[in-house]
């Protein structure tokens, strides 16, 4: 897990030593699109599947963003005399970020999420008798640390760093404006 870590890291701050790349600032008025896949979940037991999120910010001046976050993750796990149990964990939120400019070649930014986490559970019982599991939930928070690199003027990779739905994430960017 640390080499998953410190080779994303690495490949981010790596990607600043190609010369022959436009300026990633970000500005007043841009709009980011983030698709990403956690490489570090932090919700589930047994098989954890690949959590998934989406985020969007917008520029209010060159230094700060604001916009919405989505992430899910899903597991299931084997309970000997139980049963079958499946989670699912659905984070919806805002998110501000702070924007520093670094270097020219990426978009480096900091932030805090604050949300609701929708956690749920089943249960596929093989003890009769056994009561269901209840679902949980309610207010999360995250502070997040990430970078952005554009590709072209409107694709690009980002990976972000924080407790959500990973801890690590890593995906595509997407400039919408």
């Amino acid at each position: 897990m640390k080499k998953i870590i410190l080779s994303a890291i690495a490949f981010l701050f790596a990607i600043t030593l190609i010369n022959e790349v436009q300026a990633q600032q970000f500005q007043q008025g841009q709009v980011d699109l983030n698709v990403g896949v956690g490489l570090v979940p932090t919700f589930g037991a047994g098989d954890v599947g690949i959590p998934l999120s989406v985020s969007l910010d917008y520029g209010f001046n060159d230094q700060i963003s604001l916009g919405g976050y989505l992430g899910y993750a899903g597991s299931n796990d084997n309970i000997p005399f139980l049963g079958k149990i499946s989670y699912t964990y659905l984070i919806f939120g805002a998110r501000g970020a702070y924007h520093f400019d670094l270097t020219e070649k990426l978009d480096t930014y900091a932030g805090l999420l604050l949300g609701y986490n929708i956690a749920s559970v089943s249960l596929e019982n093989s003890t009769p008798g056994m009561p269901e599991p209840d679902a949980a939930g309610g207010f999360t928070y995250s502070l997040f640390a990430g970078a952005r690199y554009h590709f072209t003027e409107k694709i690009g990779a980002f990976g972000e760093i924080g407790y959500g739905i990973s801890v690590l994430n890593l995906g595509v960017t997407v400039k919408l404006k």
